[in-house]
């Protein structure tokens, strides 16, 4: 069972994270997995991860979310969090990821945020390790 649904929003890849507890090492490393495969593809150069469901994150989680940020950099697409409940969004500032990761409160604000980023634009596909670049 997928853990993430996605969808576009006009040049944004909308990342929806569809499990309420990121807790097990086993539910961290899948849902990894299936952002990092959808980075791996994406066109785009947004991401938005929208937390609506998620309702507890253990520090793994915290940690898969700054592999997913490090991903992001090397493909250059810029992420942004949304909907994070109240007791999660707390320990991001505890922990002061919030100074790393870009965070709204909600969808809107976060798609606002981009379009006043610079502009909206794809990226261009990772080239081949066999392609002369």
């Amino acid at each position: 069972m997928a853990l993430i649904r996605n969808e576009l929003k006009g040049e944004i890849r909308l990342v929806i994270i569809d499990e309420a507890r990121l807790m097990e090492t086993a539910t961290i490393e899948q849902c990894y997995r299936e952002i990092a495969d959808l980075l791996d593809k994406a066109e785009e150069g947004h991401v938005l991860i929208h937390f609506g469901r998620v309702t507890f994150m253990s520090s793994s989680a915290l940690g898969m979310l700054i592999r997913v940020h490090k991903k992001c950099k090397e493909y250059k697409i810029a992420l942004k969090l949304c909907n994070i409940a109240p007791t999660i969004r707390q320990v991001f500032k505890i922990t002061a990821i919030d100074k790393i990761l870009d965070i709204y409160d909600d969808s809107s604000q976060a798609l606002e945020a981009f379009q006043k980023s610079g502009g909206l634009f794809f990226r261009k596909k990772k080239p081949s390790s066999y392609e002369v670049t």
